[in-house]
Parts: structure tokens; C-alpha cells; sequence
């Protein structure tokens, strides 16, 4: 899959899961975990450069950490963005 690609799959991602958020019937959130699944490595790579932080995190010193699919998608188009103009 090419750049462009990935921009218009995750545009459009990013407009379902807005839609879903703003209707509420989803939270539009996911825990670390459940992102690492979906996203894989573009994920573990954005949080570890610090480009992705947790929306909020449970409490206790292992709290879940949850992070929100639009901006995990946002950033995702971004990055195709800048790359498809290179």
C-alpha cells in the first residue's frame, strides 16, 4: 500500500471513528494493549518517541493506560501526509 493509500484508509477511518465518538456510542478510547494490536509496530514507535501520550491512565502503579483512536489516527494520517509530499 502506497502513501496515498494509507491517507485516504486512515481519513476515513478518522471520520468513522469521530462519528461514532461524537454520537456516543463508542468511548473512542482503547487501552495500550488493544492499540498495539490494532496498530502494531506504528504505534509502539510513536508512543516510545513520545508523538502518542495516554488520554488518561488507571489507577495503581500498572494502571491501564488508554489512548484515544482519533488522535492515534490523526497522527497516522499526518505521517502519511508528510510522506506522500516528500
Amino acid at each position: 500500500m502506497n502513501n496515498l493509500d494509507i491517507l485516504i484508509k486512515t481519513c476515513v477511518e478518522l471520520g468513522s471513528a469521530q462519528t461514532i465518538e461524537n454520537l456516543g456510542l463508542a468511548s473512542g478510547e482503547v487501552s495500550r494493549n488493544k492499540a498495539i494490536s490494532i496498530y502494531g509496530t506504528y504505534f509502539l514507535k510513536a508512543e516510545k518517541e513520545g508523538r502518542i501520550r495516554p488520554y488518561r491512565i488507571g489507577k495503581g502503579k500498572n494502571g491501564t493506560r488508554w489512548y484515544r483512536v482519533v488522535d492515534i489516527l490523526t497522527l497516522r494520517a499526518k505521517d502519511a501526509l508528510k510522506a506522500e509530499l516528500l
